[in-house]
């Protein structure tokens, strides 16, 4: 290419304003909504970073991680199902307009089911996992309760750490708090049901 053309190409880009038909604007939002469904940026020019934030807390609770990798796992489907609803939008957008682009509705609708079937994927896989590791996280605390009502008797610091529990103290008493309520509650409603009575030392 000739040093004039070349010159000509970037002067004919500086004075473009963009499309300037209805035609045109609309074309380019679509193009913009299409990089935007595969965009690798969570947030997109527009969107409320407190609505994602809330957004995002609330499915943290929700799933509850236990570790760094379901961290990370749960970060990845917060991601995927903000991503749909932008695609669920988008769709509504189409949908909207006065003349509807069908074309690009199919194909919005195309990535729309991707995104699902990765959703379903990535949270079976997240499910199976946290199964196992509430599993084996239930499984060592019960090992530490051993060991910790045996210092209780004994009167003797903490040896839980020592036998190879890694979380802290306080959220192995609070486990055992809530288990023994559970029990507590189980144990009131068998002998209601069997007395039709509230235990005696649970009766107000």
């Amino acid at each position: 290419m000739s040093e004039a053309r070349n010159i000509a190409n970037i002067n004919n880009a500086q004075r473009s304003t963009g499309p300037r038909t209805d035609e045109g604007k609309a074309a380019s939002s679509l193009n913009s909504l299409k990089h935007g469904l595969t965009a690798k940026t969570v947030l997109l020019p527009g969107e409320d970073p407190a609505e994602y934030q809330s957004f995002s807390t609330g499915m943290r609770q929700d799933l509850d991680p236990l570790n760094t990798f379901e961290t990370s796992m749960v970060t990845e489907l917060i991601n995927l199902q903000w991503r749909l609803q932008r695609a669920a939008r988008a769709e509504a957008g189409i949908l909207s307009a006065e003349n509807p682009d069908f074309k690009a509705l199919n194909n919005m609708s195309l990535h729309a089911a991707r995104l699902k079937r990765q959703v379903s994927a990535t949270l079976k896989e997240f499910q199976q996992m946290h199964k196992e590791n509430q599993k084996r996280m239930d499984e060592e605390f019960a090992r530490a309760e051993v060991h910790h009502e045996a210092d209780l008797i004994c009167g003797r610091p903490s040896t839980v750490a020592a036998n190879g529990f890694v979380y802290p103290l306080a959220d192995l008493v609070k486990w055992i708090e809530k288990n023994k309520a559970l029990k507590t509650a189980k144990s009131t409603i068998r002998h209601f049901n069997l007395f039709g009575e509230v235990p005696p030392k649970q009766a107000a």
